[in-house]
């Protein structure tokens, strides 16, 4: 275990950056600015160290760590509006890692017209071009073995356009079940196989899916372990763990604003650490917002009302909430098939646990898979399903009343059409568990993605790429301990709905087509308690009452013009300050397909030039 700094001896060093939040993008941005021995750099984290603990560590325990204190902030939703009141739980990595120390490890890459998207929102310099670079600078792609390419196909793979020498390890998990083998072959028969290697940005369609893990011994390569702990040993590189932030000390007598610390609280004491050149604030889109509202930026009304001193009235703060909304599908597997549920067998699990420690595979060192799949191809498959002629009928009168809406609305929502419109964009993100669900405690992440049913069961899932509803974060309370309101305002936007929805009945015939078909009870028609067959006319009430989160929250500290909604300007500087930053997914202005940590490694490398670029 790497020996940590003391909270007094923190608070005694004059800093030249404060990163606030070890997480993801945090320990990235900080790891690159300690690279030159003239910057003294400080990191606060509310969290420990966890990067021996197996729970992390182990692919196959990701699940596992979620809701437990020891890990988790466990965020809830408030009542969705929407939604019958239903409440989501979200998890949010509480230690050294963030969320990248939690997640599903999967290495999946935004579109390039997700990241052109951004450019065309008023954010100069920015585009998939120019981003582009800064993914292939965080990883080490590991080409698969011999032995793995017999088994699923790795062949789409284009080995130039990833990284050799970056911090987080990249490779295929060495074990396969008979889902993830079937996953590719049935989409390809479908006519949905790889179109190409997804980091180009260009391809969609299902494929054999890279995961953050180093192949040397199947375990998670994350943001701790990658970019920190090699270099923790650095003299002026000090991180640290179980404090937590609780506001930036501004020089309020200088406009624009500069910050001059920042203070936190460690055994229940407070202390203040001191910077001389910038605030880097990483804590995610959750607390990132939270902590610029305490410290007096945000919404002045909200701010007043909450007793907290303005120092710079900013509306935009906490707006823009974005998610990738996830709707279960879950089926019966076939008998004999391993899933989940298998590890209640005591003697099963301790033999999968063993074969993982011993020899790095088996089922904990597994993943699953991923299909980008267009809103063009999903209609065009139900059509021909179900012989309808005419299916186009609701989904042309739909988008465009939505387009009207857009033309009112934002610049955002014409972006977000274009995207739904375009028949080689993603719209919905399939991905499957090989274990049952219960939907309907979707606000305790300990267990929704479980069930208590007897047998075995195998989960498909509907998620939305892009949304068009948009939500909030704001403090309820001058108390930096109080957790703050999360109001995604799901399925606020009738499409929303209605494309996921889409995207179920598509699984349906995924499920029903072989080779999957054939590892599901009675080919794909026999449904875990409490699911049922969907169609036109039930399918929007089942997302409304099943929905949860894939956990993707942004844009609540949104790199737009101010006057458009931004709270960062294109170099993530806050506006109205001389020396805050914001790095981490908050400044994400318009939701990407897929998982989000490469483009969270990819904007923090970025940053960090930004800033060593501004010293000089």
């Amino acid at each position: 275990m790497v020996a940590l700094i003391a909270p007094a001896a923190f608070a005694a060093i004059n800093f030249d950056y404060l990163v606030v939040g070890g997480g993801t993008a945090g320990l990235a941005v900080a790891t690159r600015l300690s690279e030159n021995a003239k910057f003294s750099v400080g990191v606060i984290e509310a969290g420990g160290d966890r990067t021996e603990d197996p729970a992390i560590l182990t692919p196959g325990l990701a699940l596992s760590t979620f809701n437990n204190p020891l890990y988790d902030w466990a965020f809830e939703t408030t009542p969705q509006a929407h939604a019958n009141g239903r409440v989501v739980g979200h998890p949010r990595g509480k230690q050294l890692g963030g969320s990248s120390a939690i997640n599903y490890l999967y290495w999946t890459h935004a579109s390039q017209l997700d990241i052109d998207d951004w450019g065309k929102l008023g954010n100069k310099g920015w585009s998939w071009d120019k981003i582009a670079p800064y993914f292939t600078k965080s990883e080490t792609y590991n080409a698969p073995t011999a032995d793995i390419s017999s088994q699923v196909d790795t062949s789409f793979i284009v080995p130039s356009d990833h990284g050799t020498s970056g911090p987080v390890q990249d490779s295929f998990p060495p074990f396969f079940n008979n889902f993830y083998k079937s996953w590719e072959p049935t989409y390809k028969k479908l006519g949905l196989g790889p179109t190409g290697d997804p980091r180009g940005g260009l391809a969609i369609g299902a494929y054999s899916t890279l995961v953050s893990q180093e192949p040397k011994n199947a375990s998670r390569s994350y943001s701790a372990n990658a970019y920190w702990k090699p270099n923790s040993s650095r003299p002026n590189f000090h991180v640290l763990t179980n404090a937590q932030a609780t506001k930036i000390v501004f020089d309020c007598k200088r406009q624009p604003l500069r910050a001059t610390g920042v203070e936190y609280v460690a055994d229940n004491q407070t202390y203040s650490a001191h910077v001389k050149r910038e605030v880097i604030l990483s804590a995610g889109t959750f607390q990132s917002p939270q902590l610029l509202e305490l410290s007096g930026i945000g919404k002045a009304s909200l701010l007043k009302k909450q007793g907290v001193d303005v120092l710079l009235n900013n509306p935009n703060v906490g707006e823009n909430l974005q998610d990738h909304l996830l709707v279960p599908l879950t089926y019966e597997a076939a008998p004999g098939e391993a899933t989940f549920e298998s590890f209640r067998n005591t003697t099963i699990a301790a033999e999968a646990a063993k074969e993982y420690a011993v020899n790095h595979t088996g089922p904990f060192a597994s993943n699953t898979c991923n299909s980008y799949v267009s809103f063009a191809q999903i209609q065009k498959a139900l059509q021909e399903a179900h012989h309808q002629d005419g299916r186009d009928q609701r989904q042309v009168s739909t988008l465009a009343s939505s387009a009207s809406q857009a033309k009112a609305r934002s610049l955002q929502d014409k972006l977000t059409i274009a995207k739904l419109l375009s028949p080689t964009e993603a719209s919905i993100q399939e991905v499957f568990l090989p274990g049952g669900s219960t939907p309907a405690l979707a606000s305790n992440t300990s267990v929704v993605f479980s069930t208590t049913y007897p047998n075995n069961y195998f989960t498909l899932f509907s998620v939305l790429e892009h949304p068009f509803s948009r939500g909030n974060v704001h403090i309820t309370s001058s108390s930096p301990l109080a957790y703050p309101a999360v109001d995604p305002n799901y399925l606020s936007h009738p499409l929303d709905a209605y494309i996921v929805g889409q995207g179920l009945l598509h699984l349906q015939q995924v499920a029903r087509t072989s080779p999957l078909s054939t590892h599901l009870k009675n080919g794909g028609t026999v449904y875990q308690p409490g699911f049922y067959k969907l169609d036109e006319a039930n399918v929007e009430h089942f997302v409304r009452k099943n929905f949860a989160s894939e956990y993707h929250p942004i844009g609540t500290c949104s790199m737009l013009p101010r006057h458009k909604g931004g709270v960062v300007d294109e170099r993530l500087k806050v506006y109205g300050t001389e020396n805050v930053r914001v790095v981490d997914a908050s400044v994400f202005p318009l939701q990407v397909r897929g998982n989000l940590q490469t483009l969270v490694y990819a904007v923090a490398e970025r940053a960090a030039e930004f800033v060593k670029g501004d010293a000089e």
